[in-house]
C-alpha cells in the first residue's frame, strides 16, 4: 500500500470509540453482538491515501474490507487493453467483505481521486475474531446473502426498466 500508518496514539480511545461508531452503522455487521463490534474496532486499522494511490489493485487477494471516513476514490477495471472508469465512492461507502471470510481476487482496481482515510479490517483480523466467536459465521452468512439478493433485485429491475439482454448474464446469482 502507498499509505502510511497513524502512530500517534494519544487519540486512541477516542479513534476506537469512532470505529465502533461505524461498525455499528455498517449493514454487514447488523446482527453481530456488541463485545464482537468492540473486538473488530480495536482490531481495524485507519489507512491514509493520498490522491493518486491506489488502496488496492485489480488481480490482487490483499484479503482486506474498508470503509470510507473521508475523501473519495474511483473504481476502475482494466480490460481489453483500456482502463475503465466505473463509479466513484465518497465518505461512509464499505466494501470488501467478501475477502474477509474467504479469498477473494479483487476484480478491480481502487485509486484515491483525493486525499483519503480508510478503516481497514484485515481478513487475518476478522478471522481471529470469528475463531473466538463461532457463531458470527451464521450472522455474516445471512448479511452476505442479503447482499446478493439486493444486488440482484437492482439488475433485475434494470432489466425490466430497459430490457438489457446484457443484464441476463447477471440474473439468477442469487441461486448459488
Amino acid at each position: 500500500m502507498n499509505s502510511s500508518m497513524k502512530t500517534d496514539d494519544s487519540g486512541d480511545k477516542s479513534e476506537f470509540v469512532a470505529n465502533l461508531n461505524v461498525f455499528r452503522q455498517i449493514e454487514f455487521f447488523s446482527g453481530v453482538s456488541i463485545e464482537v463490534m468492540k473486538l473488530f474496532a480495536f482490531l481495524c486499522q485507519r489507512q491514509f491515501y493520498q490522491k493518486g494511490d491506489f488502496i488496492f489493485r485489480q488481480d490482487d487477494d490483499d484479503g482486506c474490507s474498508y470503509y470510507i471516513l473521508s475523501g473519495k476514490v474511483k473504481l476502475v477495471l482494466n480490460a481489453g487493453g483500456k482502463e475503465h472508469s466505473i463509479r466513484e465512492y465518497g465518505a461512509e461507502s464499505y466494501f470488501g467483505a467478501l475477502s474477509l471470510v474467504t479469498p477473494m481476487v479483487k476484480q478491480f482496481s481502487l485509486i484515491a481521486i483525493q486525499d483519503t482515510v480508510c478503516m481497514v479490517m484485515s481478513r487475518k483480523a476478522f478471522s481471529k475474531v470469528v475463531d473466538q466467536f463461532p457463531d458470527i459465521h451464521v450472522t455474516i452468512a445471512r448479511s452476505i446473502g442479503k447482499r446478493l439478493l439486493q444486488a440482484e433485485r437492482k439488475c433485475i429491475h434494470e432489466f425490466e426498466l430497459k430490457e438489457r439482454d446484457e443484464l441476463k448474464n447477471l440474473l439468477g446469482i442469487s441461486l448459488i
